[in-house]
């Protein structure tokens, strides 16, 4: 049994003290909470802060039922199966995120490089302190304004130093993605960098809504 979220708090949550939320490139919008329930398989009380994304679940129902790809299909997620029997590394040495059809940023263990600016849902409180959902022409289809929490209860950090290019942030001892290290780092931005543009080669590039193939 597995309990899980595909991206971090909305407005009213938590994302346990990291930066932004839902929408966002921080980590508050992409990194969540895990719980796994298999009684003699996982030990009770487990406790693992490895790298994993959603992708690796699917390759680890795989791995647990035996089943097998009807090709020689190539998975974005890996299994994380011993992550969750035993105290193991975790199967990737890199995560990637993406601003809607972009690749955005690049993280290892322990650093994350910001390539393109970090965003944040963008939302304007009307004059009685209510707000609308831009995303539906009256602002309430998609979202209700009136059945959840106001812009004020935002669930993450929203301090640290602006959003920008090139941004890198120590994970280990910044969390919070608060202070730029980039210039203190620049061997870590070249590694990163180098690593994000070798996977940005096999990155669809879309263009007006039109997918255009990658020429190999």
């Amino acid at each position: 049994m597995l309990f899980s979220s595909d991206n971090g708090a909305w407005f009213g949550g938590s994302t346990g003290g990291l930066r932004g939320m839902k929408g966002s490139q921080w980590e508050g919008g992409y990194r969540v909470p895990m719980i796994a329930r298999w009684p003699g398989k996982i030990p009770a009380g487990r406790v693992s802060d490895q790298m994993a994304i959603t992708m690796d679940l699917f390759a680890t129902v795989l791995e647990v039922t035996g089943a097998k790809m009807p090709d020689e299909r190539v998975l974005d997620g890996r299994s994380i199966l011993p992550l969750l029997t035993r105290a193991a590394k975790s199967p990737h040495e890199y995560l990637f995120g993406h601003l809607n059809s972009k690749l955005a940023n690049i993280r290892d263990a322990r650093w994350k490089l910001h390539v393109l600016p970090a965003s944040q849902l963008k939302l304007k409180p009307e004059a009685d302190g209510k707000w609308l959902d831009p995303r539906a022409p009256d602002g309430v289809t998609i979202l209700a304004p009136y059945e959840q929490y106001n812009i004020d209860a935002f669930p993450g950090l929203s301090t640290g130093d602006a959003a920008a290019k090139m941004q890198l942030f120590d994970l280990q001892n910044d969390p919070g993605e608060q202070h730029d290290v980039a210039k203190q780092h620049p061997d870590e931005v070249k590694r990163l960098l180098a690593a994000y543009e070798a996977m940005n080669k096999d990155v669809p590039f879309i263009e007006e809504g039109r997918r255009v193939p990658i020429k190999k």
